[in-house]
């Protein structure tokens, strides 16, 4: 996925924002100024950036202006806040609205750079159970791998999937503290999950049910039902 940076302040219209635009890529929200806003840059990489102009430091709109001119930028201000940044030559300027926003950066940079192809994450403890997922669906989808929930959580800054594949039963963070700091990322919450369980009680049954998930796979599952149920979680986002 192609990845969104946007700096300013993090309030409820920017976060709103941030969700709208994590299904199609992958987004972080950088400091309104100062020396954290530039170590995201660097280790971030942003495809493009997005300056809220109000409340943002000038001194990193300048920063970005300078070091960062190869990277597209689109401000979300008035014509007259985004003239108030000369060193920038934005390729959208618009208002701040969640949809004026959404619209102007798919016109900027366009989702589609996958050629369709999905990202599934396997989250599972078994090594041997992730080089099968591997095996089963490497062909058809893009994968990333992780061995414990906390692995997970650190995968996902740099990849975000598109559907998840999570073991119940782990040791750490089983699956449903996995699924839970995985919901409590900013971004994240709505991606679908697929719970994988050897576990067939109503006990379990009843918490995975109960945790609103994309449904629920016994192990061993065939190639034809897990593809299946990635194709039916992506397509039910």
């Amino acid at each position: 996925m192609k990845k969104i940076l946007l700096i300013g302040k993090t309030d409820s219209a920017y976060t709103e924002l941030g969700d709208k635009l994590a299904p199609h890529y992958t987004v972080r929200y950088g400091s309104s100024g100062g020396f954290a806003a530039e170590a995201l840059l660097n280790s971030f990489a942003p495809s493009l950036i997005v300056i809220k102009a109000a409340g943002t430091d000038m001194e990193i709109t300048k920063l970005i202006g300078g070091k960062y001119s190869n990277i597209p930028v689109i401000i979300l201000g008035t014509p007259e806040e985004a003239a108030a940044m000369p060193w920038i030559s934005p390729a959208a300027v618009c208002d701040d609205s969640t949809q004026a926003a959404f619209d102007s950066i798919c016109g900027v940079m366009p989702c589609a750079d996958d050629g369709g192809r999905l990202t599934v994450m396997i989250i599972d403890d078994d090594a041997a159970i992730l080089r099968m997922m591997k095996s089963v669906l490497g062909s058809e989808f893009d994968m990333v791998l992780a061995t414990s929930g906390s692995k997970a959580l650190t995968l996902l800054e740099k990849k975000r999937p598109d559907v998840i594949l999570l073991d119940y039963e782990m040791p750490e963070m089983n699956g449903l503290q996995t699924l839970e700091a995985i919901r409590g990322k900013s971004g994240y919450s709505d991606i679908p999950v697929v719970f994988l369980t050897g576990a067939n009680t109503p006990e379990v049954i009843s918490s995975i049910n109960a945790a609103n998930t994309a449904g629920y796979l016994m192990k061993p599952a065939g190639a034809p039902d897990i593809k299946a149920a990635v194709r039916k979680a992506a397509a039910g986002k």
